[in-house]
């Protein structure tokens, strides 16, 4: 029985696997059942037994992905005190790192999230939120402590807008970094935590 169960967790981590990498080329939409079962060697029936549906399949991979977002976010700021300032450049360099590591997986959550049913999406949708008002939390309190400035933008929700640009620019790296390329991982982390910081100083 103990090997069943092993045999059984293994197959579901094939058909998670096959159905992340097809979802990153394809996208959810243009795969079907069909090919995932392909990909891992078994019938569509054999697929079902694993995961009902693949919109489950695909909320499985988001769910996971926002499970190891909260987890690094949540060990990031333990691991730096209570300064603001040192909590967002971190947060901002740790979440880049984070894409740039899992690239496909940061890409389907963040692209494909949309084609889950209402109430897993909704669910996703909290996470999401919840993982913004954390940097617009930082930001806020770099801002009673005279050290962010945002009042002098004209806008009551600054803020906010402050804490999607550096989300948005944080996410958007899983789309165009190379490893490759002249910037190393480390370098680009370490840059989107500086520029995290100017966007949050303002003109300070």
């Amino acid at each position: 029985m103990v090997v069943n169960i092993r045999s059984s967790n293994q197959t579901r981590e094939r058909i998670h696997d096959a159905g992340l990498a097809l979802f990153n080329e394809r996208g959810y939409t243009g795969t079907t059942v069909r090919e995932l079962a392909d990909a891992v060697d078994l019938t569509p029936g054999a697929i079902y037994n694993h995961y009902p549906s693949k919109e489950s399949l695909l909320f499985a991979i988001i769910d996971r992905v926002h499970d190891e977002a909260d987890t690094i976010l949540s060990e990031t700021l333990r691991g730096v005190g209570n300064d603001p300032v040192a909590q967002l450049e971190a947060l901002a360099c740790a979440f880049t790192a984070f894409h740039i590591a899992r690239p496909r997986e940061t890409r389907v959550a963040n692209r494909d999230y949309i084609y889950l049913p209402s109430g897993e999406r909704d669910s996703v949708v909290r996470r999401r939120r919840r993982v913004r008002a954390l940097f617009a939390e930082v930001l806020r309190d770099g801002e009673r402590r005279g050290h962010f400035s945002f009042g002098d933008l004209g806008s009551e929700d600054a803020v906010q807008a402050a804490s999607m640009a550096i989300l948005n620019m944080v996410v958007l790296v899983a789309e165009w970094f190379d490893p490759a390329g002249p910037r190393s991982a480390d370098d680009t982390s370490a840059l989107h935590g500086r520029l995290a910081l100017r966007i949050a100083r303002g003109g300070r």
